[in-house]
């Protein structure tokens, strides 16, 4: 994602609402990358564990705002790898966002459940909320922007921006502009 980003990740089957197709995929295998690759390996399982526990701190707002800020994190993104799991963590990760106007976050979530306190949050000025969407779940349901895989029909249907994850390259266009947006399967 480049030098500049900073990234927060939670466990993925503990926080999320993945579909079949995030936990099969076409051949029986996760689609989902928060389910392969070096986010199996045993450090960054217990690291998404770890920061999970920490989240859950009365002190996470203030912990994470004086780190963000001290460090002068210019990007930050959310859940590479898990989801808003509670009303009271989207208001935390509100409180963080808002601490931070120097930053800009970005964050994609399945949560449908959550929607009112994630649309809250997708106000503030200085993050892009986006709605994860996939084979089985294709049309955006909570108004705002999305995430998609390239080959649904509303990709093919509309002007998104396809990520390319070569974030310094495209200027952090998914941070700067509440486009749609979509990827590759891969």
């Amino acid at each position: 994602m480049g030098p500049n980003v900073g990234i927060f990740n939670l466990p993925a089957k503990k926080t999320c609402t993945p579909t079949h197709w995030c936990l099969k995929g076409k051949n029986g295998k996760p689609a989902c990358y928060a389910l392969r690759n070096n986010f199996q390996f045993p450090s960054v399982i217990a690291a998404a564990k770890e920061r999970l526990r920490l989240s859950r701190r009365n002190d996470f707002v203030n912990l994470m705002a004086q780190e963000i800020n001290q460090k002068k994190i210019e990007f930050f993104r959310w859940h590479s790898s898990g989801d808003f799991y509670s009303e009271s963590y989207v208001q935390k990760v509100s409180d963080i966002v808002a601490a931070c106007p120097d930053t800009l976050f970005r964050t994609t979530t399945r949560r449908r459940d959550l929607t009112a306190p994630i649309v809250k949050l997708a106000q503030l000025p200085n993050i892009i909320v986006r709605e994860s969407l996939d084979d089985e779940r294709p049309t955006p349901e909570m108004g705002l922007p999305f995430a998609a895989i390239g080959h649904l029909d509303i990709v093919k249907q509309g002007n998104s921006y396809e990520c390319q994850n070569l974030c310094p390259k495209c200027d952090y266009h998914c941070w700067k502009e509440p486009t749609d947006m979509h990827f590759q399967e891969h």
